[in-house]
């Protein structure tokens, strides 16, 4: 099983939209695939799959002690990793974790120290480990944009990271900044870093789009996996709360993912 985790500098780069639409892209394609709403501070997954209601959730794996105590949530027994998984009901493949829908800032993952989160990562690990022996493919983790330690974990488990920017000056400052002083500290000897550029202007010369790339990979060592234009369909998706993107109505945004998917199981073998 492969992990990869869509991460940013900051919100608002459509990092959740291009998750989903990759997982939804490998389900297609036959991979039995796992996608984990790991952005903790605004999770979106709830509001996308209307009506699905999991016993349990993301945070309850690492969690469960600190609710029970805190929270009175005394009805639920201790979850395993087999219990968090629910089928998404729009693929056969693809399989979905809730986050928290109403976190609470300063609670657990969102505020603990870094003893708490050594815990949760050896947690989480064994949590991969779980999850592998159920017969997953993928596993595509949305995270937390910036920077906590609940996301760092998961870019530590991972396989591929997926830096997700908006092609501005703050956008690829921040991206270069976050590569530079976490990305290399974390080490890359067993995964692999893409950025893909997403809601870039159409009509943006050729030029400056290879400065882009240039500058990541020269500069980073980091591949351009994919660039994303922005596009009315999609953006109109979007407004209305529908991340999930229809192949046939928006063929360019397809296109593009469903190379990044190609790229990454070329890669990932």
């Amino acid at each position: 099983m492969k992990v990869i985790v869509f991460h940013s500098y900051k919100g608002g780069t459509g990092k959740t939209t291009l998750a989903l639409n990759t997982a939804i892209s490998f389900a297609r394609k036959g991979y039995k695939t796992l996608a984990i709403d790991a952005d903790l501070n605004a999770p979106t997954f709830e509001s996308i799959f209307v009506g699905l209601n999991p016993k349990y959730r993301f945070n309850d794996l690492f969690e469960f002690e600190l609710r029970k105590k805190n929270l009175n949530d005394n009805g639920k027994e201790k979850p395993q990793p087999k219990d968090l998984p629910i089928n998404s009901l729009i693929e056969e493949n693809l399989d979905l974790i809730f986050a928290e829908s109403k976190p609470k800032f300063g609670f657990g993952l969102l505020s603990m120290d870094k003893n708490f989160h050594a815990g949760a990562l050896k947690k989480l690990i064994e949590t991969k480990s779980e999850f592998e022996k159920l017969g997953y493919d993928y596993l595509i983790m949305d995270t937390s944009p910036s920077l906590n330690l609940a996301s760092i974990n998961a870019i530590i488990i991972a396989d591929a990271t997926l830096i997700i920017l908006r092609p501005n000056n703050y956008g690829i400052a921040g991206t270069t900044f976050l590569i530079k002083e976490i990305y290399s500290m974390l080490g890359t000897v067993k995964r692999k870093d893409y950025i893909v550029f997403n809601q870039v202007v159409p009509k943006t010369p050729t030029k400056l789009i290879n400065q882009w790339q240039k500058h990541f990979k020269k500069r980073l060592d980091v591949e351009t996996i994919g660039i994303v234009h922005c596009n009315c369909g999609v953006a109109l998706n979007m407004l209305f709360g529908n991340l999930i993107i229809e192949q046939e109505e928006n063929k360019e945004f397809s296109k593009v993912i469903n190379k990044i998917v190609e790229k990454l199981n070329h890669d990932l073998l």
